[in-house]
């Protein structure tokens, strides 16, 4: 049997077939280089994050970020944005209460930032429920300052976190943000002053906090050593300041952190900015932002109720935020379903009385006995037809911006939305819940030049007048400009151009 004969290979097929060979070696090339510059990407960023060189010191912001409330996010977000542009190529480091959810809400404010929840998790192994007594806080707060200064100094203390310690002592910065958070409400959290503090002794940090509302505190002297390795100290009201007046503390009244927020885009009436809504839907005649947590909430539902029903302001022309998630939808649900009690009570009336005509009636004195039960609050409510209200949630309020503008009014138990509707112009009334930690908020925006009033809850559930509906205005716009620039020169002077 014969072997077949071997077919020759022609040089077009020997050249497209080495052709094809070449074309292999490039792309893998390209890709073996792609792998290369990635891998060295991930290495420059495992150094910078894992080993922390001289020449990539972060600056290292605390905040109470993440829970989430939509003026402590604003807050960050503010010194985020402004330090991407200040200090570009810089890392940022946030140690914050719940870095996870923080981290989904701020990631596009800077390009290079890490969130982490170090000291908070220090500082909150020394928590207290909520109804601790004052000496127990106090307590608390001593025990919180003393473990966080050993635990940052030694790191075998806690050795699950000795990276996260040694990150923060790497900081060139270290930088509590504004808030009311430092007070007798949360003591624990003068864990986190003193930690950051000893971080920035031992690795020779610039420790500054900023915008801060230290009242209620029991315990000046405790708050002044928790501070005592700060090099400055700002804070956005007067009761803050005279508190430390006595100590050490380099201390200075400035303002809040928020007026930084709103240093950021073309300027505050414009519709780009990043904190106000373009949705002129939802910037409607009155806005109300009511809070559940911190108060009573059926107080404020009740006094809430009593100024709706008398301002008359329609569904449709009013709106309600969301500050915080779940939690500023109680009071409003409260006024709704006494809306629709009352709604419920008039139709079921009607059927009653319909029948009672057919047969024949009923006394005068069962009439008057019916009138005595009939809430005429809720029935006002009930006219006003609340289910037009536009709702927004606190995901829509991050996504799209605080719905604010001047000739609209607020009506608020929050600082912040006080802060940023009142520098857009638009009037309001301050719901007091009667908590001297919120007195000293509002308060210090009367004081910085807002026009608007205060009505005390509990004493509008009573039965007292209700104010007329406020036309006010909020500050002049010579007030913001000082105030935001203010809060520039500020953040400038803390963070000079590299």
């Amino acid at each position: 049997m014969s072997t077949p004969p071997r077919r020759s290979v022609s040089a077009a097929a020997r050249e497209a077939r080495s052709g094809e060979h070449a074309l292999g070696r490039a792309v893998g090339d390209v890709r073996l280089g792609v792998r290369q510059r990635i891998d060295a990407v991930r290495a420059v960023a495992d150094a910078r994050w894992g080993r922390p060189r001289e020449e990539s010191q972060p600056i290292y912001l605390i905040a109470p970020a993440g829970h989430p409330n939509h003026g402590d996010e604003q807050l960050l977000a503010g010194w985020l944005r402004y330090l991407r542009h200040r200090r570009p190529g810089t890392p940022v480091v946030v140690d914050c209460h719940t870095p996870g959810q923080a981290a989904v809400l701020h990631h596009s404010e800077h390009p290079d930032v890490l969130f982490t929840d170090t000291l908070w998790r220090l500082a909150g192994e020394h928590g207290v429920p909520a109804d601790a007594s004052a000496a127990a806080r106090v307590d608390a707060a001593t025990a919180a300052v003393e473990f966080c200064r050993r635990a940052v100094t030694d790191l075998g203390t806690r050795p699950e976190l000795a990276s996260g310690i040694d990150l923060l002592r790497s900081a060139s910065d270290i930088h509590l943000i504004g808030g009311g958070y430092v007070n007798d409400q949360w003591p624990h959290h003068l864990g986190v002053v003193a930690g950051a503090g000893e971080a920035g002794r031992l690795g020779g940090a610039h420790v500054v906090a900023t915008g801060q509302g230290f009242v209620p505190c029991a315990n000046a002297a405790g708050l002044a050593d928790a501070l005592r390795d700060f090099q400055l100290v700002t804070v956005r009201d007067a009761a803050s300041r005279d508190l430390l007046a006595a100590s050490a503390v380099p201390v200075h009244l400035v303002g809040d952190d928020g007026w930084l927020a709103l240093a950021a885009g073309a300027g505050i009436g414009e519709d780009d900015h990043p904190v106000y809504s373009r949705d002129h839907d939802a910037a409607r005649e009155l806005v109300v932002c009511a809070q559940s947590d911190l108060v009573d909430p059926e107080v404020l539902a009740a006094a809430l109720a009593r100024i709706l029903a008398a301002w008359k302001v329609p569904g449709d022309r009013l709106t309600v935020v969301e500050s915080i998630p779940g939690g500023d939808r109680v009071v409003w649900d409260l006024v709704c379903a006494r809306a629709d009690a009352a709604d419920t009570a008039a139709a079921e009336g009607s059927s009653e009385g319909a029948g009672l005509a057919a047969g024949g009636g009923k006394d005068q004195e069962s009439d008057d006995d019916d009138n005595n039960t009939v809430d005429p609050v809720g029935r006002a409510l009930a006219e006003l037809d609340l289910s037009r209200a536009r709702f927004v949630p606190f995901k829509d309020l991050w996504d799209t911006g605080l719905p604010a503008r001047s000739g609209q009014a607020w009506l608020t138990s929050r600082f912040h939305p006080h802060l940023f509707a009142a520098a857009r112009g638009a009037s309001g009334l301050v719901l007091g819940s009667g908590s001297h930690y919120y007195d000293i908020k509002h308060g210090s925006l009367v004081a910085a030049g807002s026009s608007w009033g205060t009505v005390h809850a509990a004493a509008v559930a009573s039965g007292s007048e209700v104010p007329p509906f406020p036309a006010g205005g909020g500050f002049t716009e010579p007030a913001v400009d000082a105030l935001v620039s203010a809060a520039k020169a500020l953040a400038d002077d803390l963070y000079p151009r590299t």
